[in-house]
């Protein structure tokens, strides 16, 4: 193993089989912690060969974050010839510092207005930052693209389910007609608390930025809220979300002007959801799943209304 930690200009020591590894162990094909000989914490992730480009330009993007000053990033070791991913017996590999926290309290850090601010100052920096580098191009596919190839699918083998995705899409309309006047920036791609390593309630950094990319400004928001949300539909109108969302419109204007297509958007992530628990076959996160989106599609006004008496105040 010293050999891979030479590299990047490293002195392994002793692998921590003693620490608990966060985020999720599917984005890689094997990953331990490491302590190097100054005693420097690392997370080791061996990688699959075509992750191998794309883990390196995201390592260089949190690089130039880090060096404007983003807050709660941690940038990948790198090497001599200045990437963040290395081949080692054949395989690439990336190094990032390991963060220490503390346990995310599910399902009771829905009701931490302060997790809310902490979120929507970190994606405040996030878009400003991304602003002044080069923003990765790969990405998941556009949101309307998207929902089209999904709804096709599940058109062709779930007619039963197509029958309640149906019914969502009208509510979508006019958040797809507008899509691409959206304004957009850099986004993390897969934005929500369990997704932050967190020290009490204030956040020590964020992990897992394999969908990040070019995305409307509405996007990371639209995520974090949804998966909040899902714990319970009425946090999507207490606790943490309401906090989020006044900490995003009164620091980011471009937010701010698009904040009315919020609600289709945190709908329209909901997509991605669908499909996961389509190709799981995973029928009763499928159920809830619908049902959480008939009460987004159906409750829209409600909770737009609940979100404006908040960010006005």
């Amino acid at each position: 193993m010293n050999e891979l930690f030479k590299k990047f200009s490293l002195s392994f020591k002793r692998q921590r089989t003693d620490i608990v590894i966060p985020g999720s162990p599917e984005r890689c094909i094997a990953r331990f912690v490491a302590e190097d000989t100054d005693g420097l914490i690392w997370l080791v992730e061996k990688l699959q060969p075509v992750q191998a480009t794309w883990r390196n330009t995201i390592g260089t993007m949190l690089t130039d974050l880090y060096r404007l000053g983003t807050p709660y990033i941690h940038t990948p070791a790198h090497t001599s010839d200045d990437n963040t991913v290395a081949f080692h017996e054949g395989a690439p590999y990336q190094l990032t510092p390991f963060i220490a926290g503390t346990e995310l309290p599910r399902p009771a850090y829905c009701a931490d207005a302060e997790r809310g601010k902490a979120i929507g100052e970190f994606l405040n920096a996030l878009q400003k930052n991304g602003a002044k580098i080069s923003i990765p191009k790969r990405s998941t596919p556009p949101l309307p693209e998207y929902i089209e190839d999904i709804t096709s699918t599940v058109r062709k083998r779930k007619p039963a389910i197509h029958a309640r995705v149906e019914r969502i899409i009208p509510h979508l309309e006019g958040f797809l007609a507008a899509y691409d006047s959206i304004p957009t920036g850099l986004a993390h791609g897969d934005c929500h608390p369990i997704n932050i390593i967190w020290n009490g309630k204030k956040i020590a950094g964020v992990i897992d930025w394999e969908f990040t990319g070019d995305k409307i400004v509405l996007y990371d928001a639209a995520n974090c809220i949804g998966c909040v949300g899902f714990e319970h539909p009425n946090w999507l109108i207490n606790g943490l979300v309401p906090e989020l969302i006044r900490t995003l419109y009164t620091g980011n204007q471009a937010f701010a002007a698009n904040v009315a297509h919020l609600v289709p958007a945190v709908l329209a992530l909901r997509f991605a959801w669908l499909s996961e628990w389509l190709r799981k076959q995973d029928t009763e996160m499928l159920e809830m799943e619908l049902d959480y989106m008939d009460i987004l599609a159906n409750h829209q006004l409600e909770i737009e209304q609940h979100w404006a008496r908040q960010f006005k105040d």
